[in-house]
């Protein structure tokens, strides 16, 4: 999809109007699928600036839900489209936690302190196997903290616009980098991948620069435990002010081996410990997992209809390996495989009122399968939503 837009921030540009226009897209009408009793478990306000803190990307040790907590969607919609108006006002970076197990939220998590030098916040969370937690703050600092002992690490010389990341083989860490300059204006700025240790130490960054004038901004990144290879969609900015999509296929050592800007639009893809890779797709406005292993597909299937800037926002694994699929509108997929055969079941989280259209405005992050019961953050105060599968 490509439209034009106003001439502000133009790196986060795309990302940012869909958001703006996403009220309309939660119309449950549109697909069919169980519309679960919701819970809604709100937690106290820890940031201790003047911004109001949102839930939003998530990871999981099993048991704690481990998540970014910003105020940059609220004071988007607030602003009417202003991507730096995070930075106005000092604030803590938090992370949230919430036991599903207990179904009850533990203290957050302090990671840098308020200060004149601290105003943006906590984007993308990781849960890494060498027990800490890694987190982005897209403005400002990448870091780490154990969650046993409290210890936090800044990891100074990377640079800024850091967006999502995950562990790669060997328990190295592979990061989008959107924009080399989230605050600048300008368009002619470059979007990365890096690979980095987990203590920090940058061990490749492959830039993306294409034709003059136009920018390629990656997104989301999913790596092949057992190859290395790698998956990245991406927003591409073009000279003349519309706006499309890539999808990149990198090799185990970086090189590029796809770059494809045609249909079908990859909406987010992650690979299970087995080296298993789900792919969500837009196929003319239809929604298609594909599951590869190896570069071969073992499965397809067809999701339902995508609402209109619906979008594909995280996938995670629940212990049985089913796969956890979470739209923006509300809308959460469980999907498993058995042999080549996939089945599927679709359900929806009732939003709080304050937080669904038309009065209010919120976004489905992070989803998560626990024991019977999906539990999800919710862009709308520091909230989880939670419904049981039990019937």
């Amino acid at each position: 999809m490509a439209m034009r837009v106003p001439p502000q921030a133009p790196l986060l540009r795309s990302l940012l109007l869909l958001g703006l226009v996403l009220l309309g897209c939660a119309d449950r009408r549109l697909w069919p699928g169980e519309l679960r009793d919701t819970r809604v478990y709100r937690a106290r306000p820890a940031n201790r600036g003047a911004e109001q803190y949102s839930a939003w990307f998530a990871d999981s040790d099993g048991r704690v839900l481990y998540f970014g907590l910003s105020p940059f969607w609220q004071l988007w919609w607030e602003s009417g489209g202003d991507a730096l108006a995070d930075l106005r006002e000092p604030g803590d970076h938090l992370i949230g936690r919430f036991d599903m197990s207990a179904s009850r939220f533990l203290p957050p998590l302090r990671v840098r302190g308020i200060g004149a030098d601290s105003r943006a916040s906590v984007w993308d969370v990781l849960v890494h196997s060498n027990g800490r937690i890694y987190y982005t703050t897209f403005f400002e600092e990448l870091g780490w903290v154990d969650p046993a002992t409290g210890a936090v690490q800044h990891l100074e010389g990377l640079g800024v616009g850091l967006n999502e990341l995950v562990e790669g083989p060997g328990g190295s860490l592979y990061i989008t980098r959107y924009s080399d300059a989230p605050r600048s204006t300008a368009s002619n700025r470059s979007g990365a991948l890096l690979v980095v240790t987990p203590d920090g130490d940058l061990l490749r960054e492959k830039r993306f620069e294409r034709g003059r004038g136009e920018v390629t901004a990656p997104k989301s990144v999913a790596v092949d435990p057992v190859s290395g290879g790698v998956w990245l969609n991406a927003d591409v900015f073009h000279a003349d002010g519309s706006t499309g999509y890539a999808i990149l296929h990198l090799d185990a050592e970086g090189e590029i081996i796809e770059w494809r800007t045609d249909a079908p639009e990859l909406l987010f893809a992650r690979f299970d410990a087995h080296g298993r890779g789900y792919f969500v797709e837009d196929v003319d406005g239809a929604l298609r997992l594909r599951v590869t292993r190896a570069g071969r597909e073992q499965a397809s299937l067809i999701l339902g209809s995508r609402a209109p800037l619906d979008y594909a926002q995280d996938v995670h694994f629940a212990a049985d390996s089913t796969a956890v699929i979470s739209f923006w509108s509300g809308r959460v997929d469980l999907v498993r495989l058995d042999g080549s055969e996939l089945s599927h079941r679709t359900l929806w989280l009732g939003k709080p009122s304050e937080c669904a259209p038309p009065a209010g405005r919120s976004l489905l992050y992070s989803a998560f399968l626990h024991v019977d019961a999906v539990y999800a953050t919710l862009s709308c105060g520091p909230t989880i939503l939670a419904t049981r599968l039990a019937e």
